[in-house]
């Protein structure tokens, strides 16, 4: 475990964070896949960007973990627990609130169980947030391990090349959801950008590959 601020900066580097949120979201939308087919019988594809299998919410709370888990690993275990609690639960709020505010969508609920802020946290998941946390630092030294691995010249220009993809399909995934909503509130294209994002990305196109998605109005 590396305590001391230099250690920290030595381990929690961008191209360890970057590769962390990749496997992240690709896991993520793994987990929720089998999830989804032990509960519903069938299997769902939960991702969230236009172009490949992520889910990006997994990628940012996996590299948070390791930050966090670096940053904070000697300290008291309810400490941490609360800290990946919080980390955990402020990464679901973030990401529904700017769903919400934004885009007038949804993406999941917990407005069933007790104890919920906004459908967007409950305390039930909060825990499990803070318990992954701690699962997660035992695993510390295996992804410190896998990471190592991968500090050559070819995973540093793979980092460069997957982080200029990722900027990409960010900006097109931010563009077709806007038109989106756009198209929900009846508004015509504008635009050739917005005349090809409606021949390419359409609403029916949107809701097949967001499923969960769904317009709170």
């Amino acid at each position: 475990m590396e305590n001391n601020s230099g250690g920290i900066k030595k381990a929690v580097t961008y191209p360890r964070l970057f590769w962390l949120f990749i496997i992240g979201s690709i896991m993520g939308v793994f987990i929720e896949g089998v999830w989804y087919y032990f509960m519903h019988d069938h299997w769902e594809t939960h991702v969230v960007t236009i172009w490949g299998p992520f889910c990006i919410i997994y990628g940012f709370g996996l590299a948070g973990y390791y930050a966090a888990c670096h940053a904070f690993g000697s300290m008291n275990i309810f400490i941490r627990f609360l800290i990946y609690a919080s980390l955990g639960s402020g990464v679901e709020l973030v990401c529904g609130l700017l769903l919400k505010y934004c885009l007038n969508m949804k993406a999941w609920t917990y407005s069933h169980y007790p104890l919920n802020f906004m459908g967007l946290i409950c305390v039930k998941m909060t825990i499990i947030w803070g318990l992954v946390g701690l699962i997660f630092q035992l695993m510390l030294p295996l992804f410190d391990s896998l990471l190592s691995h991968m500090e050559n010249k070819i995973w540093n220009i793979g980092c460069i090349v997957f982080s200029v993809f990722m900027a990409v399909d960010f900006i097109v995934t931010g563009a077709c959801f806007l038109r989106w909503k756009e198209r929900h509130e009846g508004k015509l294209p504008s635009n050739e950008i917005e005349e090809f994002i409606d021949r390419h990305y359409d609403s029916q196109f949107m809701k097949e590959r967001f499923v969960e998605w769904r317009f709170i109005s």
